[in-house]
C-alpha cells in the first residue's frame, strides 16, 4: 500500500489546512493505536518488514531505599547531605491549607503563567487569545 505524498505545512493551502484540523486529533489518536497494536502483534512474533522490537529506554532507581541509607550513613555518609529538602507542590499545600486560607496566607504569591496556545475548534467556550503580534503595530502603510 502506498501512502499519498505528504506535504511539509507550509506547502499546504489555506484549504487543505482547514480541511485536516479536524480530523488531526483523531489521526494522531488512530495512528498511535496501530503503532500499540504493531507491538502487540510483533511482541507475540510477528515480524514487519523495516522494523524491530527493542528495549526502550529504562531509569535507574533504588530497589530498597532504607537500605541505602543504612548503606550511605555506616559508611560516614552523614542522613543531611544524602535527603533533600523539597517544598510540597502548590496543590499539596493547597489542600493542607485549605482553598480560602491558602488565598488569605498565599493568595500574593501564586503565579499562573499564560497557557501554552492551542488551536481548537471555534466551539471551544475558552476565550480567543489576542494573536495581534508588534509587527502589526509596524505595517507598512505608514509614508515616511
Amino acid at each position: 500500500m502506498d501512502i499519498p505524498a505528504i506535504k511539509d505545512p507550509d506547502l499546504l493551502t489555506d484549504e487543505e489546512i482547514e480541511a485536516l484540523l479536524p480530523h488531526l486529533d483523531g489521526l494522531e489518536k488512530w495512528a498511535k493505536q496501530v503503532k500499540e497494536y504493531a507491538l502487540q502483534q510483533a511482541l507475540q512474533g510477528k515480524h514487519y518488514k523495516g522494523f524491530k522490537v527493542v528495549e526502550g529506554r529504562s531509569v535507574r532507581t533504588f530497589s530498597d531505599e532504607q537500605k541505602v541509607v543504612a548503606a550511605l550513613t555506616s559508611n560516614g555518609y552523614p542522613e543531611e547531605i544524602i535527603y533533600e529538602r523539597k517544598l510540597l507542590s502548590l496543590s499539596a499545600i493547597e489542600s493542607l491549607c485549605g482553598k480560602k486560607r491558602f488565598a488569605t496566607i498565599l493568595g500574593d504569591l501564586v503565579e499562573k503563567p499564560q497557557g501554552k496556545p492551542t488551536l481548537v475548534p471555534d466551539t471551544d467556550k475558552r476565550p480567543e487569545m489576542d494573536t495581534s503580534s508588534a509587527a502589526d503595530d509596524f505595517n507598512d502603510d505608514i509614508p515616511f
